[in-house]
């Protein structure tokens, strides 16, 4: 885990790029029942450096891996 992070630190430096983080989540409990929805799949991408959510996408089919 060190030799990735200083790996991909030193492509960060050298190239002035930021890393953005994209992670897919499932929200417990958004699941209706009444209706027959399951629960909500989201991707997000994130910007560490502004700490800001540059966006999000619904998965219909728990496509997120």
């Amino acid at each position: 885990m060190r030799c990735f992070r200083g790996w991909i630190e030193s492509i960060v430096e050298a190239t002035g790029a930021q890393v953005i983080p994209i992670d897919g989540k499932t929200l417990n409990g958004s699941y209706d029942r009444e209706q027959g929805k399951s629960e909500l799949d989201l991707v997000s991408a994130w910007s560490s450096e502004h700490r800001l959510v540059l966006g999000q996408v619904k998965q219909d089919d728990k496509s997120i891996e």
